[in-house]
């Protein structure tokens, strides 16, 4: 009820037009291929010799789908608001498939599965994404789900468990390829048990082994149209493309700029310190802690953990630190933030549960009260900093600005508040221009709400326009930080609980 009723105060992302561009190209390729008759929706563009084929377009097929079926494509409003409502429906099934998760893990605890999903709601950056990002948050969504048929794997041992998790795995693998680390860890659990764990697992996990990725790679094709022609060789594309992926961006980070494809092996542990609430970050790390402590006695034999629980806490933290760890190895390539990653959070969540588990029996009264403070100081930037929750930074950040350490608003999002209240300025019938200073700027200006987009119009030429827009981005941040220029006339500025990401400037000096 409360994603419906603010779902409208999220602006429009960098990459949801392009997301949007590639559902539509891949519905022509689609379309084409099963002989179905229809107008080109993107007749410039052809999949075989598109620069983004290789990606994985589930969603963006479904989204596209559902535009075309109610009749949203002329009006960027609706068809964006749908992909939010999208957005948001698959991270309420993500939280169904965590809190059983947790249950599995503790049965006899029937609170702690709703703490933890709590947990995971109340983490901002992971609820300000779940609205409007068309990429990271699906393979979130997927790659929980498919955490969860993995743990469920692993506790009933039948194969139709195996088959479920085959298809979770191929969902995920069709909406970003890192979801491999999921295929590549069920492997090799299954043949860790079957080395190690022999007497209770006998050959059954060979087979399983040897099955699951033959049905997950089979499984996926169906939902790639791009594989549905020469199929093992475009797959190997792809794989090889996720590898060597380049991007030429930059990237701040603690003030230094650095190159998108030259991130310290501290990138995205630091963005995760900055940026996770500080009493979940010390469960977090005691869980981490205390799942490593239980597994290393034994590490000579190979037995890494004595029950379920164990496996289960092993498992996520296998999926959760693997996957950093394969960024730093590979010097991956990393865009802004730790976006990328954000898979990993639910299952450092997961952690963090143990880690309250552990302290709860040592400290029965204090532990419940140290978790509902950190629950309730993060509620409050949650709701102070609406609709930015994801530009939120911990109280281990402060000092000095934080536009001038980190990225903020990096992808836009903030310009449909920002338009918004400079709209309700504008007076009835009259309308104002605006220039701006990148593409999401001009993409939420198309898509205001109706009662406000008609006050407000897109203007290329500076010298001719009303206001001037940003997000500051490159010598923006510079001149804004020091008030030169236009920055010295602002008419709106975001700031969410005091921290600038959004701003709109005048540019015409009052008669």
């Amino acid at each position: 009820m409360l994603g419906l009723f603010i779902v409208d105060d999220y602006g429009i992302s960098w990459d949801e037009a392009i997301q949007r561009g590639h559902g539509r190209v891949s519905m022509d390729y689609a379309l084409e291929k099963l002989n179905l008759d229809r107008p080109k929706l993107a007749p410039q563009h052809d999949l075989e010799n598109y620069q983004w084929a290789n990606y994985g377009m589930l969603y963006q097929l479904a989204a596209t789908a559902l535009e075309l079926e109610l009749g949203l494509e002329d009006d960027p409003y609706a068809y964006y608001r749908l992909r939010h409502l999208m957005n948001f429906g698959l991270y309420l099934a993500a939280l169904v498939f965590f809190h059983a998760s947790l249950r599995l893990r503790w049965p006899e605890q029937p609170w702690y599965p709703l703490i933890g999903t709590l947990l995971l709601v109340m983490s901002p950056r992971i609820f300000g994404h779940a609205f409007f990002n068309p990429k990271d948050h699906i393979l979130l969504v997927f790659y929980l789900i498919g955490t969860y048929t993995l743990l469920r794997l692993l506790r009933y041992r039948t194969w139709s468990s195996l088959l479920l998790h085959a298809l979770a795995t191929a969902l995920a693998l069709n909406t970003r390829l890192p979801a491999l680390l999921l295929l590549g860890a069920t492997v090799a659990l299954l043949l860790w048990e079957w080395g190690f764990y022999r007497p209770t697992t006998g050959r059954r996990n060979l087979a399983m082994a040897a099955a699951y990725p033959v049905l997950s790679i089979g499984l996926m094709i169906p939902f790639f149209p791009y594989l549905w022609a020469d199929t093992l060789p475009r797959l190997w594309n792809a794989f090889s493309e996720m590898a060597d992926f380049d991007w030429g961006g930059i990237n701040l980070l603690f003030g230094e700029i650095m190159t998108a494809k030259d991130v310290p092996a501290y990138y995205i542990p630091a963005w995760i310190l900055a940026t996770t609430p500080v009493v979940y970050l010390c469960f977090i790390l005691s869980g981490l802690g205390l799942t490593l402590w239980r597994a290393l006695p034994e590490w000579r034999t190979g037995r890494l953990w004595r029950n379920f629980a164990e496996l289960t806490d092993l498992t996520q933290l296998g999926l959760s630190v693997g996957p950093m760890l394969v960024v730093i190895v590979l010097h991956a390539t990393l865009y802004n933030g730790w976006r990328h990653l954000h898979f990993v959070y639910p299952g450092l969540i997961f952690l963090a549960m143990t880690g309250f588990d552990y302290w709860r029996r040592r400290y029965v009264r204090l532990t419940p009260w140290v978790l509902t403070v950190g629950m309730a100081v993060t509620s409050l930037f949650m709701v102070c900093g609406h609709p930015h929750q994801y530009v939120y930074f911990n109280e281990l950040i402060h000092g000095e600005p934080i536009m001038a350490r980190f990225d903020m608003d990096y992808w836009g999002v903030g310009f449909r508040d920002a338009f918004v209240q400079l709209a309700k300025t504008v007076p009835e019938g009259e309308t104002r221009t605006v220039n701006c200073s990148v593409w999401p700027c001009t993409d939420n200006l198309l898509s205001l709400p109706p009662p406000y987009r008609s006050r407000l119009r897109r203007e290329s030429n500076a010298k001719k326009a009303d206001y001037r827009a940003t997000n500051f981005i490159g010598e923006n941040k510079k001149a804004a930080l020091y008030h030169q220029g236009v920055f010295r006339r602002p008419m709106v500025e975001i700031t969410p609980c005091g921290h600038l990401s959004i701003g709109v400037y005048g540019l015409k000096l009052p008669d």
